[in-house]
C-alpha cells in the first residue's frame, strides 16, 4: 500500500516513487554482431502521486518519468521497437501521466467516473511497469495505448465495468513532448472487464477478464493511417497459503487499413513464497522491421518512426527471473536476476535475421535491483472508478467509518 498524508478537509496525498539500477550484457551467436554489447541503466526512474479530495470524489493523479535523464539512449531489449527506437526501449516521457477523475459513487446501479488529461487511453494491459518483468515485452506498443491527450469515461457495475476513450493518437515525438494533444479526438477506444470473485472490481478481485478495441491515427512516411487494435486478457492474482500468485495471459492485434499487421501473444506468472519471487513470461510476437541509420554503433537501434516499415519479424522469447526481497517497507529493495532467449524468424520483406543480427538465437542476462520507496507499484492504466490506487484508499475510509459506526463516537 502506498503511503498517505492527510492534509485536512478531506484531502489525501498518496504516493510512491521507484527507480531499477540494471546492467544488462547481450550475447548473439556471432563475434561483431551489432547486439554483442552492454549497458548499465537506471531504468524507470518514476514517482507517482495521487491528490485526493474528500470521499475521493475528484482525484489527480500524476506520474514523472525521468529516464530522459537517465538513459536518453533507450535500454538495450531485443525484440523492442517504438518512438525511434528498435531492439532497445525508449524513455518515456517525463509527464507520464496527469489525470484528473471526477468521481460520482453512486450513479445508478453502480459508480461513474471522467478523467482527462494525459495518460493511458482504456484498452489492452497494465502498464509493464508495474509488472514482475524488468524488461519491456515486445508487445508493449500493440497492448497498451499510453501518453495520449484523453478523455474517459468509466462506469463500474457490480462485476463489470465498462470504459470509452477519445483522444489524439500521435504518439510524442520524445520525451519532452506534450505538444501530440493535436489532433484530440481523431482516435478512440474501449474496453470492458469482468471481475470474478470475492473483492472489489479492478481492485481486488482474484479473476479478471477484458476485452478492448481501438481505431487509432497515426502519421507516417508524410500521411495519415488509421491502425484497428484489438486486444483480450485473463489475469489473476490472490493470496494462497504458500504466499501469491500473479498470472496474465493476453493476446493482441494491430493492423494499418488496407496493409498488413502485427500481433502478439503473452504468459507470464509470478510467485511469492515469502522473500522468494521467481517469475516467467514468453511471447510470441510480431514486430515491424524499418530501416535502420546505421548497420553498427548506436545507429543501429534507431530509425525514422515518419517512414514505413521495411518488412516485419516473428520473436519467441522466453524470460526467466528470480527476485528476493531485502527490505520491506517504507523503503524495499529487491535485487534480482533475469535471462531472455529470443528466437527470430522472418515474416515478411526484407526482414532477415541473420542478416541482420549476424544469428536468429541469442540470449540477454540482466541483473539489477528494484527499489520502491512509499509501498509497491500499483496497476497503471485505469483512472477514476477503476483506479486501483484510488479504490483501496476508499475502501479503507469506508471500513473505518463502519467501525466507528459500530463502536459509536
Amino acid at each position: 500500500m502506498m503511503q498517505s498524508v492527510a492534509l485536512g478537509g478531506g484531502w489525501t496525498v498518496m504516493g510512491m516513487a521507484q527507480a531499477i539500477p540494471l546492467y544488462t550484457v547481450g550475447a548473439p551467436g556471432r563475434t561483431g554482431s551489432p547486439l554483442r554489447r552492454d549497458g548499465a541503466y537506471l531504468t524507470q526512474p518514476a514517482v507517482m502521486v495521487n491528490v485526493q479530495g474528500p470521499g475521493a470524489r475528484v482525484v489527480l493523479r500524476t506520474t514523472l518519468n525521468f529516464e530522459a535523464l537517465t538513459q536518453p539512449g533507450g535500454e538495450l531489449t531485443f525484440g523492442g521497437w517504438g518512438e525511434g527506437f528498435i531492439d532497445k526501449r525508449h524513455p518515456h516521457t517525463l509527464l507520464h501521466e496527469a489525470m484528473l477523475s471526477a468521481n460520482a459513487w453512486k450513479a445508478g446501479p453502480g459508480a461513474l467516473s471522467i478523467s482527462a488529461g494525459k495518460g493511458f487511453a482504456p484498452f489492452g494491459t497494465d502498464d509493464p511497469m508495474s509488472r514482475p518483468v524488468a524488461k519491456y515485452p515486445t508487445n508493449h506498443h500493440l497492448s497498451q495505448l499510453l501518453e495520449r491527450w484523453t478523455l474517459n469515461a468509466a462506469w463500474a457495475l457490480p462485476g463489470w465495468t465498462l470504459e470509452a476513450g477519445l483522444f489524439a493518437g500521435a504518439e510524442p515525438t520524445g520525451p519532452y513532448d506534450l505538444g501530440n494533444w493535436r489532433g484530440f479526438g481523431d482516435s478512440w477506444s474501449a474496453r470492458v472487464t469482468r471481475s470474478l470473485g470475492a473483492g472489489v472490481a479492478g481492485a481486488t478481485a482474484p479473476w479478471e477478464l477484458s476485452a478492448s478495441a481501438a481505431s487509432l491515427r497515426e502519421r507516417h512516411a508524410g500521411g495519415a493511417e488509421r491502425d484497428r487494435l484489438l486486444n483480450a486478457a485473463v489475469r489473476h492474482q490472490r493470496a494462497y497459503g504458500f504466499g501469491g500468485l500473479y498470472a496474465l495471459g493476453e493476446a493482441s492485434w494491430r493492423r494499418p487499413r488496407g496493409g498488413d499487421g502485427w500481433w502478439a501473444a503473452l504468459g507470464e506468472t509470478e510467485v511469492h513464497t515469502g522473500r522468494h519471487q521467481p517469475y516467467y513470461r514468453v511471447e510470441l510476437s510480431t514486430r515491424p522491421e524499418y530501416a535502420r541509420r546505421a548497420a553498427d554503433g548506436d545507429g543501429f537501434f534507431r530509425y525514422d518512426e515518419s517512414t514505413e516499415p521495411v518488412g516485419a519479424t516473428r520473436w519467441l522469447i522466453n524470460t526467466v527471473g528470480y527476485r528476493h526481497d531485502l527490505a520491506r517497507g517504507g523503503v524495499a529493495a529487491a535485487p534480482f536476476v533475469e535471462a531472455q532467449h529470443s528466437r527470430v524468424w522472418a515474416e515478411r520483406g526484407a526482414a532477415d535475421p541473420r542478416a541482420l543480427f549476424g544469428a536468429a538465437s541469442f540470449w540477454s542476462l540482466s541483473a539489477g535491483v528494484r527499489v520502491l520507496l512509499g509501498g509497491g507499484p500499483m496497476r497503471m492504466g485505469s483512472y477514476g472508478v477503476r483506479d486501483d490506487m484510488t479504490n483501496m484508499h476508499r475502501g479503507m475510509e469506508m471500513g473505518m467509518k463502519g467501525m466507528h459506526g459500530a463502536h459509536g463516537p
